[in-house]
């Protein structure tokens, strides 16, 4: 039975293969890791999910849209925490920093953060996939803490992200400049440290 001329198209449709999503998002992640985006294909993507390079196009149309989709995908749950307060809130984002950095996903996000800024063109979409959630993140935790009447309402979130997010990305590449990986004692105690300096520092308390 043919389909009627007036129904839509459909989109493209998700990997056929069981579990390729999930490993074709992996894949991405490390390869970019490893190679950046001048080096990053999608036929590399394919041979480290072990899958074939039809299955990354049905659902994903080229690397930009792989990557966007990967980053928001792995990045987007850093921030899903809500520990009932803002201090709280920023040591588990923190220590989910940590932790996220000692992987290969955690490694990509930072690169593509220095491919873009060091870019002379806009390099993709995936690129604003990195700051929007980063940002969104931190926004709703602050909102939380200005209706709890924790903090004043002018509160900058991007102010706070900027303080997290660079302690947390300075003290790991200085880890592996030193060659040595941080323990979770070590991330508890950084990541404690750094929410003391931006809520008794930054805000003023």
């Amino acid at each position: 039975m043919s389909t009627s001329q007036g129904e839509p198209r459909r989109g493209r449709g998700r990997p056929r293969t069981p579990g390729a999503e999930e490993r074709i998002i992996d894949a991405a992640l490390e390869e970019y890791g490893e190679h950046g985006w001048a080096g990053f294909t999608m036929d590399g993507v394919a041979r480290r999910a072990g899958v074939g390079k039809s299955t990354v196009y049905l659902r994903w149309q080229d690397k930009d849209s792989l990557l966007t989709e990967a980053v928001s995908t792995r990045s987007g749950t850093l921030g899903a925490v809500d520990t009932g307060s803002l201090r709280g809130d920023l040591t588990r984002l923190a220590e989910n920093l940590f932790r996220q950095f000692r992987d290969a996903a955690g490694w990509a996000s930072l690169r593509i953060t220095f491919d873009a800024a060091g870019a002379h063109e806009r390099l993709g979409r995936f690129t604003e996939a990195v700051a929007d959630v980063q940002v969104d993140a931190v926004g709703r935790m602050v909102q939380r803490a200005v209706d709890r009447g924790e903090v004043p309402e002018n509160t900058r979130p991007d102010w706070i992200t900027a303080c997290v997010y660079g302690a947390a990305t300075m003290e790991t590449l200085g880890s592996r400049l030193e060659g040595r990986e941080l323990s979770d004692e070590d991330i508890a105690e950084r990541s404690a440290a750094i929410v003391e300096l931006v809520l008794d520092g930054a805000l003023g308390r």
